[in-house]
């Protein structure tokens, strides 16, 4: 009966979500529904690219303000406690020492924080970022982590398919952006596109900046996802 009831409340936030203004208002009311559902003071949503493992703050909340955090950048194979809940697509949560040695300083916001749940987005499959929630109300219910899962696949959709009302012919990619999204959806890291398309990592990595501006997607798994889906990639 608990699930049933969180079900509804949740699908009455999807609601919420999907008639937003605009993506900074959907990203704030998902974040104040993470703070909510799971009982947290704290939030902080990331963008992820599973190609190099780069990890990008969003924004963080609490009950009382939001902050944009886009100057953290990481390498995500370097910590445990992400990698882990990207890795194995599942919330991870951890307390104590246990989420002491698994987990950066930067992520510890407060002198008493001792515990960290680590929630994956995913969309078809692919992690396109994460949520990470601390500063715990009450005793975490290790059965939030079924809800975690099926809040994770739900904000994956609401993430990938906000942007779908763009239309292909809107879309006009250049040649060398072309290549470059090609190689990149066929698996191929930024040093061997350098390679291939004889052209710098730093020229490669604007290219992406300017499909992802053109396609309003949040990281380059995101971009390629969309081209696919358009038929703009083939």
């Amino acid at each position: 009966m608990y699930l049933l009831v969180k079900l509804d409340k949740w699908e009455s936030n999807v609601d919420k979500i999907k008639a937003a203004i605009n993506q900074e208002h959907k990203i704030k009311i998902i974040l104040e529904s993470f703070l909510t559902d799971f009982s947290l003071n704290e939030a902080m949503l990331f963008r992820y690219s599973p190609i190099d493992h780069l990890a990008e703050g969003i924004l963080s909340a609490t009950k009382s303000e939001f902050k944009h955090i886009s100057s953290i950048r990481d390498d995500i194979t370097s910590i445990p406690a992400i990698f882990k809940a990207i890795k194995t697509r599942t919330p991870q949560y951890y307390e104590g020492n246990n989420f002491h040695l698994n987990i950066s300083k930067k992520y510890i916001i407060a002198d008493n924080q001792d515990a960290l749940l680590v929630v994956p987005i995913i969309f078809n499959q692919v992690v396109i970022g994460y949520f990470l929630g601390s500063q715990f109300k009450k005793p975490f219910d290790l059965k939030l982590l079924i809800e975690a899962t099926l809040f994770s696949k739900d904000i994956g959709e609401i993430l990938f398919n906000q942007f779908n009302f763009i239309e292909e012919a809107e879309i006009k990619l250049s040649k060398r952006e072309y290549e470059v999204m090609k190689c990149t959806a066929s698996g191929y890291s930024t040093k061997q596109i350098t390679h291939i398309l004889e052209i710098s990592e730093t020229t490669i990595k604007q290219y992406i900046k300017s499909v992802m501006a053109k396609t309003n997607t949040l990281n380059r798994t995101h971009a390629v996802a969309f081209l696919i889906q358009k038929n703009i990639l083939k």
